[in-house]
């Protein structure tokens, strides 16, 4: 999934679906689990900011009209430039939900929209894990690491 024009930072895209079990890992499937907020206070996390243990199955996109669904998982060279707030809406039990996404840094017209789909996602799956981006619609490539070490004088 790409943008069809230029997103500043921190803007707000949401996921959404129909709440149900999660798939067996050999078919195909694009669900995120589902935390349904607190019904008094809205959110997923107590006081202290801990997260709260509810998760109440998953959010299945498909045959919603959904896009973030589309959204891919960045490559070994990659690096994502949206994710997860944990911010959900919906009740629990209830039929449908979703979960916010913000971009981390303005994303270009073109580039490709993506989150961490979390570690174990590929192996599940039997999956190696590949770049993504293309020419006409790129990934953001990973950052270079920093070294620790501080440069030699001489």
């Amino acid at each position: 999934m790409h943008g069809r024009y230029d997103l500043p930072s921190k803007y707000r895209i949401v996921f959404w679906g129909k709440r149900g079990r999660c798939a067996n890992c050999s078919k195909e499937d694009r669900a995120i689990s589902f935390y349904p907020p607190d019904s008094t206070t809205g959110r997923n996390k107590d006081a202290d900011g801990n997260v709260r243990d509810n998760y109440n199955g998953v959010l299945n996109p498909g045959g919603t009209g959904d896009l973030i669904q589309y959204a891919a998982c960045p490559g070994p060279n990659e690096r994502q430039n949206m994710r997860s707030t944990f911010q959900y809406w919906g009740v629990r039990n209830g039929d449908v939900g979703g979960l916010e996404f913000i971009t981390l840094e303005p994303v270009q017209r073109n580039t490709q929209l993506c989150h961490w789909y979390g570690s174990g996602w590929w192996s599940a799956r039997g999956v190696k894990r590949m770049d993504v981006g293309t020419k006409k619609h790129p990934a953001p490539l990973r950052l270079p690491k920093k070294s620790g070490a501080a440069p030699c004088k001489t």
